[in-house]
């Protein structure tokens, strides 16, 4: 397989972990379970990452955001 290609499907697995993480966080203070110190931890680095390194989570921002449309 293509090396480019392994790495979009990390990028694209790195957005989906975060925001899947996101969501159920946010769902477990509603329903009153307890919240994982850890998944919390894990939740802010995923985000750090994401906004810093992930190439494809920064162009669909500059996409989105910019103003232009295609």
């Amino acid at each position: 397989m293509d090396f480019n290609k392994i790495i979009l499907y990390a990028n694209i697995l790195g957005i989906c972990f975060t925001v899947a993480l996101t969501y159920t966080i946010v769902v477990n203070i509603f329903v009153g379970l307890p919240v994982q110190p850890v998944a919390v931890a894990m939740l802010a680095i995923g985000y750090v990452v994401m906004i810093k390194r992930n190439t494809l989570f920064q162009e669909l921002w500059d996409r989105w955001f910019s103003g232009r449309r295609k």
